[in-house]
Order: C-alpha cells, then structure tokens, then sequence
C-alpha cells in the first residue's frame, strides 16, 4: 500500500488529477445550469468555498482511486474522461465553431501529453479483429440509426419541402407505375427528372420503394447507403495493413462524422451513393481488382453528371502517382466519355447543364468554356475564389474529422486527389456548396477518408495512432455542434406538434387520390402519389390548391389565395391557422 501511495504522490500524477478534478466540477456545474457558463459575471455566483470544497474531495477520491487500482494509468483515464465530459457539456451549451475548434486543440495538447509514454497504456491493449468488426458494424449501424432517425423524424415532423423531397417522392411513385423518373413538381411541367440530372443510380432504390412505397423507405433508403460505406473503409484498413486499434479509431470517427450525418439535412439527394460507390472503387484499385474498380468507376459516373469528375481525377492520381498508365487511362477516358454524353443529352433534350452553381466564373453567356478560360488565363482571380474566412472553417469541418490525415501526405502527389473538392466546393460561391449541411460535399469526404487511410499507413506509427484517436475526438466535438441539435430540434418538434400533424393528416382525406393539385411546399411530401402535383406557385390549372396556413407560409401566400378568390375557387376545406383546401370551380361539374 505504501508504494501505491507514492505513485499517487507523482507530480505528473497529481498535476493529471488536479486537472481531472478540476474538469470533474465543472461538470457538476454544467449538469446544474449548463446555459449559464458563458457569461462573466457566473464565477460571481458561485460559492469559492462550496467549489473549493467539491473539488476538494473530487481530489481525494481521485486519489482513493488511484491508490486502489494497480492500474497506473488511472489518472490519465480519469483526466481523459473528465476533460470529455467537460467539453461535451460546454458545447451542449454553447454550439459555436471556433469555440469548438478551440476545445479541440486543447484535446490535441491533451492528446500530445497522454500518447507520450503511453500514459493511457494503448500500446499494451489488445485489440482483436473480431472487435474491430463489431467496432465496424456498430459505426454502421450508428450512421444507419442516426440519419434513419434524423430523416424520418423531418418527414413525420412535416420539415420537407418539395425542393428537394418532395419532388424524389413524386418521382419513385411515377417510377413504381412506369419505371420511368417522371415528376411534375420539379419544373412545373410532366419531365423526367434526367432532363436535370442523369441519375439512373436511383433504380437501385427502386426495388425496395417497390414493396414498401413510401417516403419513410426513402430516407431509411439513403440512412442503409451512407452506413454501408464502413464496409469498404474496413476493406481498405485491411488492406493498407492499418492495426485493428486504429480501424476502430476511424470507425468511430466515421460513425459520428457531422458531414455524413448534416449532409442529410435536406433529406434525399443522388450524392450520397458517392460515398460508397468511390470507397469500393478506391478499394478495388488497391486489391488489383480491375473488373469491379471499372464497374464501380461506371456506377460512380451514374450518380450525376458531374460525379464523373471524380472518375476523371482518381485517373489522373493512378497515372501521376501511382504510375498505373493503363487503368488510370481507361478510368479517365471513361469518365471524359461519360460527361460529355450527359452534357450532350441534357443540353440537346434536358434542362442543360447547372453551371449557376459557379455564377462567379460566368462572363456574359461563354458558360462551362467561359470558367475553363477564367482558371487559366486569370489565375489569381481563381485563387481568390477559394478561401474565405467561411470556407476556412468549412475546411475545418472536414479535415478534423479525420484528423487531418488526408493532407498530412508524404508524396505530394497524392494531393491530387483533393483537386475535386477544391473544384466542387471551394472555388464555388454558391452558398450550399461549401457548407456541410448539404449534399455537395458527400463525394469529397469519400476522396478524404480513401486519403486518411493511405496517409495513415504511411506515416510513423506514433504521428497516425495520434491523428486517429483526434479524428474520433474531433467528429464527436463538431457533431455535437452540428448534428445533435438537428436531430434534438426536430425530434421536439415531432413531439410537441402532433395536434398540428393530425390535423394535416386528416386534412389530405379530403383530396381525392386522383385529383391534381398545388400545394405549399411541406405538404407536396405527404400528398405525392398522384399523377398531378406541383409547387402553390404552379401556372398550370388544377383541381385543388392547398395552402399553408401558419404563420409566415399564409403570409406569404396572401395575395395568391385572393386571385383564386377572385377566379371563382372555392374553400372546399379549411382549418383556421392550419390549412386551407381551394377546389376549383370546374372541378365541381367534373364530380
């Protein structure tokens, strides 16, 4: 027992329990009155000798602690533990970026100490494989969980708008008929989505919306692809020989990684098949496995018209970094064939190409060739559309997640690979493109993690098994900023509105299945299957119109609800501060 008391007598070990208990008291404060830290004027309110007093026998039964555990390593744990609990509690209360970055490199100085001497005694834990499956298929099952959750919830909570949900239901209920993606509520008119985006990668869906047509297997659609992308990631950890300590590690960043989980904020969207279709195809390069990395380049290349970029510049990587001529000129070729048959059709048949998203390279009317001679003629113009103090933290948001790891490259070559996220979403101004809160960034987090895992296997062992456990800390920190109060926010709103979603519900019985309508854009979701159905905007003549009535929506729809007034249509409906039904006069005699 003697010796057990001069290990607790350290200084180093008294310094890590001071500050354990230190944190520990601020968590008991936080659980009290967590809202009320970030204010100057809250240390004026507590009691010193109460504080005194808790961190006093915190303290001590650290100490206690330590003196009954042969474990050394208790205080380390007991500092790691009670420093997580802490920042936790902090960004529960106050959900700002830089004050989370600012706790993060605090954990990364708290991580330099704990990994120096291995003070946490990883070095000497076992870690199977079989673990590191179940660490695999919980992350899974935790992405699958949480978006599943999260989407659902927006749909039951009547948060999604026809732009853009509202427009994929429609367009799975004409595809269930037809086999062919038509919509209506997406340009007004009967289209097929195609003439927007060619995206056949959504009749991989088809089959299950097929036995279960709904919006809920939509979402739940999308929640399986995203969570299936941990099975090529393991493959990948496998094959670049990263220990099972350290797949876990990524696993757990993967899991509750805010860019998978906010990218799904506007619910379903082709991009996120790009997670796992790039993943399997990075995968299959490194296995040698030629046939599957072609079909997988091709599936890719399926999901939009502009994710064969990704195709285009994984070729270039295989030719200049890794010097594999053949399947980096085959993928290349692929992807330039690919995007010039989509450019083609959509321009001759579609809508054209959606070159608004890059309006700060638009000159007069020279389109896609106009920002080509833009990038290499004005360079430095270029350069200046790629950094801004919001695209900083943007870039923030996902390099921490994994740690940093996807630029911390010994070959300069391997960079490359980032060039489609400096195209898509740096050097955009369109808002929505370099925010993590939509879809835009799904295929560069793909190209990302395939660059963690090489960089991990590269690197000495010491410098990865650091950036790996900072990556799970870090996605963990910024999902608490991002995700959690997404899913906590509309979680309490399904709660605390069910009157106002029966009434809704009940309201649809009373719009014939066959009937064409226009409707607000939160309920185009919930009335979908029908041949007819488009924005309350619509120019095209229905058989009923329904209009929201809360709040801000039937102000905005004032003057529009007097016009049909006035054209003869009738409240066919109504629950005051709810909704409003309007049927039109011709559809009376058609009855």
């Amino acid at each position: 027992m003697k010796e057990r008391w001069k290990v607790c007598v350290e200084p180093q070990r008294l310094l890590a329990r001071f500050l354990a208990a230190w944190c520990m008291v601020n968590v008991f404060l936080l659980a009290v009155d967590g809202a009320a830290f970030d204010a100057v004027g809250y240390a004026f309110s507590l009691s010193p000798l109460r504080y005194a007093a808790a961190f006093g026998v915190l303290f001590l039964a650290f100490s206690v602690i330590q003196a009954i555990f042969k474990n050394t390593q208790t205080d380390a744990w007991l500092l790691t533990g009670s420093f997580f609990c802490f920042a936790i509690g902090c960004l529960a209360g106050k959900k700002e970026p830089w004050f989370c970055v600012t706790l993060i490199l605090i954990a990364c100085a708290l991580l330099c100490w704990l990994l120096k001497d291995d003070k946490l005694g990883l070095e000497s834990l076992h870690w199977s494989k079989g673990e590191t499956i179940a660490v695999t298929a919980l992350a899974g099952a935790a992405v699958l969980g949480l978006v599943g959750t999260f989407t659902c919830l927006r749909q039951a909570a009547y948060c999604t708008p026809n732009y853009d949900f509202g427009l994929f239901c429609n367009m799975f209920h004409n595809m269930r008929k037809t086999l062919l993606p038509l919509v209506t509520s997406e340009r007004d008119r009967l289209l097929s989505h195609f003439a927007v985006h060619i995206s056949p990668i959504y009749y991989l869906l088809l089959p299950f919306y097929a036995i279960f047509p709904s919006p809920y297997t939509l979402q739940l659609g999308q929640a399986a692809v995203l969570a299936s992308g941990v099975v090529p990631i393991y493959f990948l950890a496998q094959n670049k020989n990263l220990s099972p300590k350290l797949t876990a590690a990524l696993m757990a960043a993967y899991a509750v990684n805010p860019v998978i989980f906010c990218g799904t904020s506007y619910d379903l969207h082709e991009n996120c098949f790009l997670v796992p279709l790039l993943l399997w195809l990075f995968y299959f390069f490194e296995a040698g496995k030629r046939a599957p990395m072609i079909l997988f380049a091709l599936l890719t290349c399926m999901v939009k018209e502009d994710a064969t970029m990704f195709v285009l510049f994984f070729g270039v990587f295989l030719i200049i970094s890794r010097k594999q001529y053949f399947s980096g000129a085959v993928l290349s070729v692929l992807s330039v064939l690919w995007f010039g048959g989509a450019l083609f059709l959509l321009s001759r048949y579609g809508d054209g190409v959606m070159s608004n998203h890059f309006s700060n390279y638009m000159y007069e009317d020279h389109g896609l060739l106009g920002m080509v001679r833009v990038i290499v003629t004005d360079p430095g113009y270029a350069i200046g559309q790629i950094m801004t103090e919001e695209k900083f933290l943007f870039l923030l948001k996902m390099l921490l997640p994994l740690g940093l790891l996807p630029i911390c490259s010994r070959r300069l070559s391997q960079l490359l690979l980032l060039f489609p996220f400096i195209l898509e979403n740096l050097m955009s101004d369109y808002i929505y493109q370099y925010s993590i809160d939509f879809q835009y960034c799904f295929g560069a987090l793909a190209c990302m993690i395939y660059l963690a895992v090489l960089n991990a296997s590269e690197l000495k062992a010491r410098t990865t098994r650091y950036l790996c456990l900072l990556a799970a800390v870090s996605a963990m920190f910024l999902f608490v900023i991002s995700g959690w109060p997404k899913l906590s926010g509309t979680y309490n709103k399904y709660v605390n509105y069910q009157t106002e979603y029966q009434v809704f519900d009940e309201a649809w019985t009373h719009v014939p299945a066959n009937a064409s309508v226009k409707s607000s854009t939160f309920f185009v979701p919930h009335l979908y299957q029908r041949d007819e159905i488009y924005a309350i905007d619509s120019k095209n003549e229905t058989d009923y119109v329904i209009f929201d009535m809360r709040g801000k929506y039937a102000d905005e729809t004032l003057v529009l609800r007097a016009q049909y007034a006035g054209a003869g249509y009738t409240i066919h409906y109504e629950v005051p501060g709810y909704v409003l039904i309007m049927k039109n006069p011709s559809a009376v005699e058609a009855e």
